[in-house]
Order: structure tokens, then C-alpha cells, then sequence
């Protein structure tokens, strides 16, 4: 189920960086709403993974929708 892998990325994420994402099923959600492609799912986590790396300041973080609109519109332009 796409839902359990892209959740189990999240939680390697989570736990290389020591962190807790606040909003990891939100995440999961719309990683679900805009794509059913195993290697798109894998290229978001890629994406997450640096995002996380480059701004976790904490224990906990929450992942602006921002984030996400730009993960979502770098994977469009290279789908065309």
C-alpha cells in the first residue's frame, strides 16, 4: 500500500534526524492525493529528507505546505 511506504519513509526520517514530524499524516495524505507512483513517492521523501536535514531545529517540526507545493511543482516540471 503506498500509504504504509510512504509513512515508513517518514519514520526513517524521523528517526535518522531525531525528530517527530507534526504533521506526518497530513503528509502521507497529500503525498497520496497527487501521485500512485512508487519512484514520484520516493523522489518526495528524497526531497523531504534534505528539507528535514536543512531546517530541523528541534525535536519536533511541522512541514509548511509550502514545502509541499514546491516538492509537487519541481516533480510537474520534470514530468513534462
Amino acid at each position: 500500500m503506498m500509504e504504509d511506504r510512504i509513512l515508513a519513509h517518514l519514520e526513517i526520517i524521523e528517526s535518522v534526524y531525531g525528530v517527530e514530524i507534526l504533521n506526518k499524516s497530513r503528509v502521507v495524505q497529500w503525498t497520496e492525493e497527487i501521485t500512485d507512483d512508487d519512484k514520484q513517492a520516493l523522489t518526495i521523501a528524497t526531497a523531504l529528507n534534505t528539507w528535514i536535514m536543512m531546517n530541523s531545529t528541534g525535536p519536533t517540526l511541522e512541514i509548511p505546505i509550502t514545502v509541499l507545493e514546491q516538492i509537487q511543482a519541481n516533480l510537474i516540471s520534470k514530468s513534462r
